[in-house]
């Protein structure tokens, strides 16, 4: 009896045991051609019986040290590898061979995040399943770090050719897709007055333009976590208290050399801005 609860207990372990891939309900674009047949392959196969598994060495993605298998991928690996593979052809930009967006984002839309009772979300499963991929060579990546705002960049991903041999396409045929995929934005670049793109211009363009989309997205958080600390101010104290807090703001500006020649209406004036400033930020915007 104990050994059947321990034997059940461990087949159970993960709190997604069936994973899949499920295209966001937004995205309402056209498919490009190439991924929607290399979706359909990775979709009708398990890419963990990829002859390559058993054929090319393991090395550590940051060590590069030999990793000596055991055995295969038990059977909840399995899944989350497959899952993670599907979101991956799904996001594949076919020109540069990058995957423009987050772990996170692949792992919520391959069903591999989990949030925990205090509300903090995991996507430790996806990025162990992504470990795997890159010991075997399939993929690269690098997580850059941002010294300004404190955190990591989405990693810059890119599939290798042994990933479209793993998902039942091979480097040719993505080459092929590839180059007339290129040759498609270039007539209309060329159409526009423009430069046609190399692949590694348009390798490059694509980094930052994840970049990109990063910052937009962490000024976005900004302004909504400005808004709610402003919100929490507003309410917690009341207008002469806010205004006290302004004028002493002020007071100590003025001090280390700001505002020179501000006269005492200037100064009623600079709290009563602030304050409204306050006020505006804090009001609720259906």
């Amino acid at each position: 009896m104990t050994t059947h609860h321990k034997s059940a207990r461990r087949q159970c372990y993960v709190v997604n045991p069936a994973p899949s891939f499920v295209r966001p309900a937004h995205h309402r674009h056209r498919l490009p051609a190439y991924n929607k047949r290399l979706l359909g392959m990775v979709q009708s196969r398990d890419v963990t019986r990829w002859v390559g598994f058993y054929y090319f060495d393991a090395f550590h993605h940051r060590t590069n040290r030999l990793i000596v298998r055991k055995r295969h991928f038990n059977r909840h690996r399995a899944c989350a590898l497959n899952a993670l593979v599907e979101a991956m052809v799904y996001h594949l930009n076919i020109v540069s061979g990058t995957i423009p967006v987050s772990f996170t984002t692949l792992a919520r839309e391959s069903g591999l995040a989990t949030t925990s009772a205090a509300g903090n979300e995991s996507i430790t499963r996806a990025t162990r399943a992504a470990q795997d991929l890159a010991a075997f060579g399939l993929i690269t990546y690098k997580l850059l770090f941002d010294k300004v705002t404190r955190q990591f960049f989405p990693a810059d991903i890119e599939v290798t050719d042994r990933f479209f041999d793993m998902a039942g396409s091979t480097a040719r045929a993505w080459a092929s897709a590839r180059n007339q995929q290129l040759a498609w934005i270039n007539q209309g670049l060329v159409r526009n007055g423009e430069k046609p793109l190399t692949l590694t211009e348009a390798r490059r363009r694509q980094k930052e333009k994840l970049v990109e989309i990063t910052w937009q997205k962490r000024k976005a958080e900004q302004d909504i976590r400005r808004k709610q600390k402003m919100a929490t101010l507003a309410n917690r104290h009341s207008e002469p208290d806010l205004r006290h807090q302004i004028s002493c703001q002020i007071q100590r500006e003025m001090s280390q050399g700001q505002h020179q020649g501000l006269s005492l209406d200037e100064f009623r004036h600079l709290v009563n801005k602030r304050l409204a400033w306050i006020y505006a930020v804090a009001r609720p915007r259906e």
